[in-house]
């Protein structure tokens, strides 16, 4: 269980787990390697949604979003924007953005033992990985790991994931 793609920064604090990569290859004319994590750069969010289409748009919406709802003192706000639309086009899944976006079969426990934040977008998405029984879980959309930085929220689109549920979520990993 350990074949994965992802896209960000290599050493990412805040790492989120969704089942399915967008269509990377189209979008971009190249594959994503396997089990490493490939830093964006500036515009090619634009791209992967011009290609991948409204979904991709509200993952990293809400993804950007998730980070403007923390408290300004949380070390992974992004001070050096104002609005979650610039950090989103700027710097978002970008070497030394601290966010990574991973798709596919990861060992998230494994990650998760080497340190940051890990949030698994989507009950089935963590039924599917088989983890769900490692979970406390607070309510049908939300649970927090027994013993590591894991946690797992609705899938980051706007129906499932509101602003009102960006708030307890932010909450749990605050």
């Amino acid at each position: 269980m350990n074949h994965f793609t992802a896209i960000g920064d290599p050493s990412a604090t805040l790492n989120v787990y969704v089942e399915k990569a967008p269509p990377f290859e189209a979008a971009m004319a190249t594959s994503l390697p396997i089990n490493a994590v490939y830093p964006l750069s500036s515009g090619d969010i634009e791209i992967i949604n011009q290609t991948g289409g409204n979904g991709w748009r509200k993952v990293f919406n809400v993804y950007a979003k998730v980070l403007f709802a923390l408290p300004e003192s949380h070390p992974l706000r992004p001070s050096a924007f104002t609005r979650w639309q610039d950090f989103r086009d700027d710097r978002l899944l970008q070497k030394s953005s601290d966010t990574a976006l991973f798709f596919g079969e990861v060992d998230i426990p494994q990650r998760a033992e080497q340190g940051g934040l890990h949030i698994i977008a989507g009950r089935i998405h963590c039924k599917n990985l088989g983890l769900a029984g490692q979970f406390v879980w607070l309510n049908e959309a939300f649970a927090v790991h027994k013993n590591l930085p894991v946690y797992v929220c609705p899938y980051f689109d706007y129906r499932q994931l509101s602003n009102a549920r960006i708030n307890t979520l932010v909450t749990l990993i605050s």
